[in-house]
């Protein structure tokens, strides 16, 4: 298990990348100056920020939390920060938009409370782990 940090990590694969950390908050939906507190160790990205955060690095939630070596991520690939769909991703708008108004908010509504679902579950396997840990 590596000794590094959560933002040495961060600070770690955000260069790797070639981003900025205005560029890499943008990407990750927050700001440049959440970067910053990251990289250094003074606040840690949790729930959707540490997904959307793993996502633009091209890496795994747990790698960034802790470090682990069996999930290092690959050497990043260089793309567009602007986010492109995949063929799953076109799928799901179309079907989507498919869906009469009513069914649309119904289904935006699922969608959403089975992302905060995983994400308190996440969360709770998080705070398990660390607590091991010590």
């Amino acid at each position: 298990m590596s000794k590094e940090t959560i933002g040495s990590r961060i600070l770690q694969r955000r260069k790797a990348l070639g981003y900025n950390q205005r560029e890499l908050g943008k990407a990750s939906g927050v700001s440049y100056a959440t970067i910053s507190l990251w990289e250094g160790d003074r606040t840690e990205p949790t729930g959707k920020n540490l997904h959307s955060l793993a996502g633009v690095l091209q890496c795994s939630p747990a790698w960034l939390l802790f470090g682990d070596e069996d999930k290092y991520p690959p050497p990043p690939e260089k793309r567009p920060l602007a986010f492109t769909l995949d063929e799953t991703e076109k799928e799901l708008i179309n079907l989507f938009r498919a869906l009469p108004e009513s069914e649309q908010q119904a289904q935006v509504s699922e969608l959403r409370a089975r992302v905060e679902n995983f994400n308190k579950l996440f969360e709770e396997l998080l705070k398990a782990r660390k607590r091991r840990e010590k």
